[in-house]
């Protein structure tokens, strides 16, 4: 499954410039400058994170009965245990979430997307194993050195 993930600024923007009268009138799908498997998204935020997991690959037909047992243990709790996969996402999962060819997009809007690199660090920051302090661990590190 390949994504085109977005910087939410991003999105505000476009919605200012349709608000405004900037843009044209009609459906854009506004997608950040890169597209990636879920996969390859997963491993870049571990990288951000400085942790390491493993990552396996579930065929479809095995996620879709995991998440209906999931399902049925969220309904049967009263909600109590979430459910960690749902079917319905499962189902989003089996298509490309992409922009697609000759769509209105950020370019017709005149707005640059952000990358991933430019924003996942100050989002993830706080799912390091430090949090908010490692970088102030790894400066202390290079000093002693």
């Amino acid at each position: 499954t390949r994504f085109q993930p977005v910087f939410v600024d991003d999105v505000a923007r476009a919605a200012v410039a349709g608000a405004t009268g900037a843009a044209q009138p009609g459906v854009y799908e506004l997608g950040g400058p890169e597209v990636k498997t879920l996969r390859e998204l997963i491993h870049i935020m571990l990288e951000v994170i400085e942790r390491r997991k493993a990552v396996v690959n579930l065929p479809f037909g095995l996620a879709r009965f995991f998440a209906w047992w999931f399902d049925l243990w969220q309904t049967v709790s009263g909600g109590l245990i979430r459910s960690p996969l749902t079917v319905d996402q499962v189902r989003m999962l089996e298509h490309d979430n992409i922009v697609h060819e000759g769509a209105r997009s950020f370019a017709d809007l005149g707005i640059e997307p952000h990358d991933l690199a430019s924003v996942l660090p100050g989002y993830l920051w706080r799912f390091r194993v430090a949090g908010q302090y490692t970088a102030i661990r790894d400066s202390a590190l290079h000093i002693k050195g």
